[in-house]
């Protein structure tokens, strides 16, 4: 059972003095019990509200400060355990409506909004153990150009967009414990060969889902058709996780909203040498060997969009046991989804009121680790209704339950 303690998530917290970071502890603890609520709501009277936006307005106050301890308790969590760690990446758009100017903000209509990029890290294993966020970073969009925000609040402008993938697994690889396996989950926005490259280099294993049909060396055909004369291997019965409505429309167009529900799927995995593709010429090596692994939904409901991955991976898949591991790594990648809603819904971000970019960002690294402990609790419910309450909440938290019961 995952200790839960938020006071032990900012106990090392490093403001440059004392008094903000007891502050820090303060706030974080206070927001937790009512995290949905808006901040007047939260605060129990004008001098803690103020005392909390003096300190996420405060220039002396870095990102990279907030962010540390929740950060280092991850790791703690994940080396524990001794065996690989699942590092599950995502980006998300966090919108602003109302007519209150928000400088550093992207603007689009009636909206501000920037781009949350998140590494989560996860057990392998079927419960679903949560260790926390090891890293993420903010990205704004300028006229179709992507800018990393900096601790100091200046923007760099990126390359190209993809850029963020790897510089953030660059960032996971530097704070990971050392000798630390790690295994990178992405979905197919991080079908990039450059992106495999790197990751490669750094020593990290990947499981990615494939969006490009690529040429493949010593083959007539492509990727997509590579294991057309492969036999289906392992026939497995899953539950699909349930994905809402409420969310981006790229995001929507990719992965359409479904119920819950049971899949019967077959799959099927070979390797391939994928060819460099020209426009990444100087980047990587002239070709890459990896696994991939095809997952077919079979006799789908007729009105749902029938389950069909294509994985891309650098872990061997020479027994069925090893194509599993592969889907079951990649199945995990829904709690970083999750991870957003409770950011969003259960702590409201995109609700609250700040005056630049910096001072959200600061509001965002107090709440991470309050969405962590709400993700957890929600998933290890999910997977086991009956577990006991006691050891997830406090003593509180436990009296308010059995109030309302």
């Amino acid at each position: 059972m995952p200790d839960l303690d938020l006071r032990r998530e900012f106990e090392s917290v490093n403001l440059g003095d004392e008094r903000r970071n007891r502050r820090a502890r303060q706030l974080v603890e206070t927001i937790s019990r009512r995290p949905a609520a808006g901040f007047p709501a939260a605060f129990d009277n004008e001098a803690d509200l103020e005392a909390f936006y003096r300190l996420v307005n405060n220039d002396a106050v870095e990102l990279s400060a907030l962010q540390a301890p929740h950060r280092q308790e991850s790791w703690r969590r994940a080396s524990a355990l001794g065996s690989a760690v699942l590092v599950a990446h995502d980006t998300s758009e966090f919108t602003y409506s109302g007519e209150a100017e928000r400088s550093g903000l992207s603007r689009r209509g009636d909206t501000q909004s920037f781009h949350g990029h998140f590494a989560l890290a996860l057990a392998e294993g079927e419960a679903p153990v949560v260790h926390g966020v090891v890293a993420w970073n903010a990205h704004i969009i300028d006229d179709g150009v992507w800018f990393k925000a900096i601790d100091d609040g200046d923007l760099r402008e990126l390359l190209v967009g993809s850029e963020r993938w790897s510089d953030l697994a660059a960032e996971v690889r530097r704070e990971a414990p050392p000798g630390q396996q790690l295994i990178h989950v992405m979905d197919r926005e991080a079908d990039d060969y450059p992106l495999w490259s790197r990751l490669v280099d750094q020593g990290d294993d990947f499981v990615i889902r494939a969006q490009h049909n690529r040429l493949l060396v010593g083959r007539e055909s492509k990727l997509f058709d590579s294991l057309q004369q492969t036999p289906f291997v392992v026939s497995r019965q899953v539950v699909l996780s349930r994905r809402g409505k409420g969310r981006p429309p790229g995001s929507l167009r990719t992965h359409p909203p479904r119920d819950q529900r049971p899949a019967k799927l077959s799959i099927r995995a070979s390797r391939v040498e994928v060819r460099r593709p020209v426009g990444a010429a100087s980047l990587g090596e002239p070709s890459m060997t990896l696994s991939v692994v095809e997952v077919v939904e079979i006799d789908p409901p007729e009105d749902m969009t029938p389950v069909h991955w294509l994985l891309l991976s650098t872990l061997p898949v020479t027994t069925a046991e090893e194509v599993c591991r592969i889907v079951d790594i990649y199945r995990k990648r829904w709690l970083i989804e999750e991870l957003f809603k409770a950011l969003k819904t259960g702590c409201a971000a995109e609700k609250r009121q700040a005056r630049s970019l910096s001072s959200l960002l600061n509001v965002v690294a107090l709440l991470v680790p309050i969405a962590w402990r709400l993700l957890v609790v929600r998933a290890l419910s999910r997977h086991d209704p009956t577990a006991p309450a006691v050891g997830l909440l406090d003593p509180m938290e436990l009296q308010a339950l059995r109030h309302l019961a």
